[in-house]
């Protein structure tokens, strides 16, 4: 057959004392707390909330398309800023998810 070598066993080195870790804070603050607050409430009301701001940057398009030419109204910037929020709700919603949950 074959033979099988035993290599000798290393003993283990003696080991150093070593410092307990610090404990880490639980929660993470009272901004985090108030931020996982907004998101469980935002996540709940989403699908009513989707709509209504959906039709409310559909409005402020049509009110962009309308006011086009016309000066002093700032109707383009107002339809940006809605299309912005409604952006960030979809990320804060669909891909942000705080810690702990």
């Amino acid at each position: 057959m074959s033979k099988i070598i035993k290599f000798p066993t290393m003993a283990e080195p003696p080991r150093e004392a070593q410092p307990a870790p610090a404990p880490k804070a639980k929660g993470g603050g009272f901004l985090a707390g108030v931020i996982k607050a907004v998101w469980i409430v935002t996540v709940l009301v989403w699908p009513f909330l989707r709509w209504v701001v959906a039709l409310d940057v559909t409005f402020q398009f049509v009110r962009m398309l309308w006011y086009w030419h016309t000066p002093g109204v700032h109707a383009g910037g107002a339809f940006l800023l809605h299309f912005a929020v409604l952006t960030a709700l979809t990320y804060f919603v669909s891909l942000y998810k705080p810690k702990g949950i």
